[in-house]
């Protein structure tokens, strides 16, 4: 008797379970409306724009923005100009909130529908500099910090290079730098453009930039910015392919 009734516990909490799966997919599959925000947030003097977008036509007037701790709106304001199809929706709108200047966590609701929560503080953009140079490391050939080992270790090998004075299979040194696209292509003019954009945006904005991980990318400081760090790896490739004569390789491994 003790176990049937454990049998149908189970199979009840079974139902239940699926239930409300079956629930929360029917109402993400009936929402036609959406509202997209900054997820790194917003500083508080800066300018604040969301941007709602919705699959149906609605007769919005104005939009909140709400204390996400206490519920309480702090402003409202018109929607403002419709700005007609976007993509995939067919009405869309900008909400303009850049007179909210209070710090704390936020959201913006228009109608029904709800953007998700938000900051707007200060720091907002604190470690966002350092944090895309993690893709970059990602992408390393030669050694990679993100997998702690090498690889390309022995690329790469001319082919059709005969015209300029190359026989066919002769090894040129084609490591360093970075995957290009994720993929097994490598470039160098995309890894020169990437380089520059790297020295740029650090002599444009030296102070976001921190020293957290060593020149081979592992944890560590040296001494030196990390996105310097990273630029050097890039410039490595484009020495070692100029004192071979070839500026311009493309290796495709």
């Amino acid at each position: 008797m003790i176990k049937k009734c454990l049998n149908f516990l189970n199979l009840r909490q079974a139902f239940l379970l699926v239930f409300a799966c079956f629930v929360c997919n029917f109402a993400k599959a009936q929402q036609n409306a959406w509202i997209r925000i900054n997820q790194l947030g917003y500083t508080p003097a800066g300018k604040k724009v969301a941007v709602w977008g919705g699959k149906s036509i609605r007769q919005l007037r104005s939009f909140e923005i709400k204390n996400a701790e206490t519920g309480k709106t702090v402003y409202v304001h018109p929607v403002g100009k419709d700005y007609g199809a976007y993509g995939p929706f067919v009405q869309s709108f900008r909400l303009d909130f850049s007179s909210v200047q209070d710090t704390g966590r936020f959201f913006v609701q228009a109608g029904d529908v709800k953007s998700p929560t938000f900051r707007i503080a200060r720091d907002v953009y604190k470690g966002a500099a350092d944090f895309v140079l993690r893709y970059m490391r990602q992408q390393r050939t030669l050694f990679n910090p993100f997998l702690k080992d090498s690889c390309h270790t022995h690329d790469g090998f001319a082919l059709y290079a005969g015209k300029v004075g190359i026989p066919d299979s002769s090894r040129i040194d084609a490591g360093g730098g970075w995957h290009d696209a994720s993929d097994y292509l490598q470039y160098a003019t995309t890894s020169a453009n990437a380089t520059f954009h790297l020295l740029a945006a650090y002599r444009d904005f030296p102070k976001v930039f921190g020293d957290l991980k060593q020149a081979n990318g592992l944890d560590g400081k040296n001494g030196r910015a990390d996105v310097l760090d990273e630029a050097k790896w890039g410039l490595g490739l484009a020495v070692e392919n100029a004192s071979q004569g070839q500026p311009n390789v493309q290796s495709d491994w």
